[in-house]
């Protein structure tokens, strides 16, 4: 026994020994899975996983594709077209946020073991479409996911069922001017067309104050994901493309991802009904003046609530369809501020059952009038034809 005393000591220190070096593995192990890099590569990638062709407004017979994938642990880009096959596996070796919103620059090594830097950029910080920015591979390229989901091909324009404006219920201002300005509506207007994005600042009454710059789109198509399911491509003055994918809930209601990122639930803009006071109001011309006999209570200046805009211009609305029984819940408006004054785009919905009924071209552009209240609170209305501004209301409620 005395004898292999020895060896069972030098056996049970191997086996600490080993036990330690485990210890140290499953540390490092933990470490590498705490790594803050990665973690933000798993959050930041895993959306991109499906292997997916550049877009471009141009037929392209040879089309670059692009697809992130994950092996062992560690994070790769693949690069890829039909006619060379796989141009490049590249491992992601680290990221860093750039001062950019959503844009991020990845330190990669090729499977040439060549070190460069990859740009990388979710649009609109949603998972929609993304940018890729690789000088070493020549690519400065947008991938939108919608073309790897669907090989339908682009169809021009925007379905009926999503034109409008559209606008979300008042939020929390999350902002910087969140403690003066505490509300804000998110509104998204789609045509044929075009579309445009922006976001208006309310007071603690709603009275519109702000309003940031549009985000104005042209070249609109679009491809369906199913049963009132659509994706929604158009392109910035840049050429950057806006992608949204929108979901229909009702003739009022659709569910928009693209905006920002999450997925906002937004409704027809301005679809309450007008006050009785309004509707019954009469307006009388003298010049280029029009006075209103409705009584409402005063407001600040320019400042207004969107349901106040709604009421001041509806009379001059109404007037434009002699013929027609319309109602104020048959357009959609987009109250903005610009310069200090308040401007208030109006547009008919084709989807209203006054204008199916009246046989409405819907191809036709949806916008009727324009209106804003200068500074000093008068409401003026556009001349289409020339854009002059003329006056048609020295004030609200009077």
């Amino acid at each position: 026994m005395k004898k292999i005393l020895p060896f069972i000591g030098v056996g049970l220190a191997g086996v600490l020994l080993l036990a330690g070096c485990g210890n140290k593995k499953a540390d490092m192990q933990d470490s590498s899975a705490a790594n803050p890099s990665a973690s933000k590569l798993n959050g930041l990638l895993s959306p991109a996983t499906a292997k997916v062709p550049e877009d471009s407004q141009t037929t392209n017979e040879d089309p670059v594709y692009s697809q992130f994938y994950k092996s062992k642990g560690q994070w790769y880009w693949k690069l890829s077209s039909k006619q060379d096959g796989t141009i490049d596996n590249s491992q992601i070796k680290s990221l860093k946020s750039t001062d950019q919103k959503n844009v991020y620059d990845f330190s990669m090594v090729s499977n040439q073991n060549k070190k460069y830097h990859l740009t990388f950029n979710w649009i609109n910080g949603s998972h929609q479409a993304y940018t890729v920015n690789a000088a070493y591979h020549k690519v400065n390229s947008t991938f939108i996911l919608a073309d790897a989901t669907s090989s339908e091909s682009w169809q021009t324009g925007a379905p009926q069922a999503v034109q409008g404006t559209w606008a979300t219920d008042f939020a929390n201002n999350s902002g910087s001017d969140a403690q003066k300005l505490p509300y804000t509506k998110q509104f998204l207007n789609i045509t044929s067309s075009a579309t445009s994005s922006f976001i208006n600042e309310y007071d603690s009454n709603h009275r519109l104050y702000n309003s940031e710059t549009s985000n104005k789109t042209s070249q609109v198509t679009y491809k369906s994901t199913g049963q009132d399911g659509y994706v929604i491509k158009s392109y910035q003055a840049d050429q950057t493309p806006v992608v949204y994918t929108i979901n229909v809930v009702s003739d009022n209601q659709i569910n928009v991802s693209g905006l920002t990122s999450g997925t906002l639930s937004m409704t027809k803009s301005a679809t309450s009904a007008t006050t009785a006071g309004s509707e019954s109001s009469t307006t009388s011309q003298s010049g280029s003046t029009t006075s209103s006999s409705t009584s409402q209570s005063a407001s600040n200046d320019n400042h207004l609530t969107d349901a106040q805009v709604v009421n001041w211009i509806w009379p001059y609305v109404k007037a434009k369809y002699p013929n027609m029984n319309v109602a104020s819940t048959d357009f959609t408006y987009m109250p903005q501020m610009r310069n200090g004054q308040l401007y208030v785009s109006v547009l008919e919905n084709h989807n209203a059952a006054a204008f199916k009924k009246s046989g409405v071209d819907t191809n036709t552009n949806p916008q009727v009038a324009s209106f804003r209240v200068t500074s000093s609170g008068a409401l003026e209305q556009m001349d289409a034809t020339t854009g002059d501004w003329t006056v048609v209301s020295n004030g609200y409620g009077g």
